[in-house]
């Protein structure tokens, strides 16, 4: 694999293209160990811009208009299924990199959802058909499965994203048995990175197993099926 050539100033910090080099050359040592050949023809940097994410809300409506041009040849399931395998996938493709999107970036893939509801919604009348999960939801529950991995599974190669354990407490409180279970949530001092990963689902993380005990979970499987109910219940 071939490291990240250094871009001028303007675009990219030398201590920036230091830490991705430094990142790559992390990527390439877990690869030897665990015997995953990687193409580094097919490796790319993205940027979550503006341009970029115009571009993929550009790719989900335009899919979603082939769809409901051909929508009064498919019942309600099917426009569902084609929807979510050709247009919703597009939008969900690696899920963890949007967390740090302002929220004007991620309102334009909401409203690409909203429309594919609508003609669900005219395909399934006078039936009220199940809404679909909100793009941010599947973004919260694919951030929780990363810190359960981290924290909990201690999976080897995101052991770097584990976050130190809260403090223990000064004075007994209702919360105090939960604090181990807890982690510090590192300070912001932006707004970009309050959004951005660690910040945001150590957050997340912290009100999880404040609330519930599903963090003990030793399955990954049934720990996102959990995870699933609770975010859909925070949110009604």
């Amino acid at each position: 694999m071939t490291a990240l050539c250094h871009s001028p100033v303007t675009e990219v910090s030398g201590r920036t293209v230091l830490r991705i080099n430094q990142a790559l050359e992390n990527i390439v040592s877990w690869s030897k160990r665990c015997q995953v050949t990687l193409a580094p023809d097919k490796t790319q940097l993205m940027l979550i811009s503006r341009s970029h994410a115009r571009k993929v809300v550009k790719n989900a409506a335009w899919r979603l208009n082939c769809v409901c041009r051909i929508s009064h040849l498919l019942d309600t399931k099917g426009v569902e299924v084609l929807y979510k395998a050709q247009v919703r996938s597009v939008m969900e493709y690696s899920p963890l990199a949007w967390s740090s999107c302002p929220p004007s970036y991620l309102a334009t893939l909401d409203r690409v959802q909203a429309r594919a509801q609508r003609l669900v919604q005219l395909k399934a009348a006078p039936h009220q058909p199940a809404p679909f999960q909100p793009l941010q939801e599947c973004r919260d529950v694919a951030g929780l499965c990363v810190m359960h991995k981290a924290h909990i599974l201690h999976t080897r190669h995101l052991l770097t994203l584990q976050l130190p354990s809260s403090p223990p407490a000064t004075h007994a409180t209702r919360a105090a048995p939960f604090r181990q279970q807890q982690v510090d949530v590192p300070y912001s001092r932006t707004e970009h990175h309050f959004r951005s990963f660690l910040p945001r689902y150590g957050r997340l993380w912290n009100k999880l197993v404040r609330n519930t005990d599903i963090g003990h979970s030793d399955s990954l499987h049934a720990f996102k099926r959990e995870v699933n109910r609770w975010v859909a219940s925070a949110r009604d």
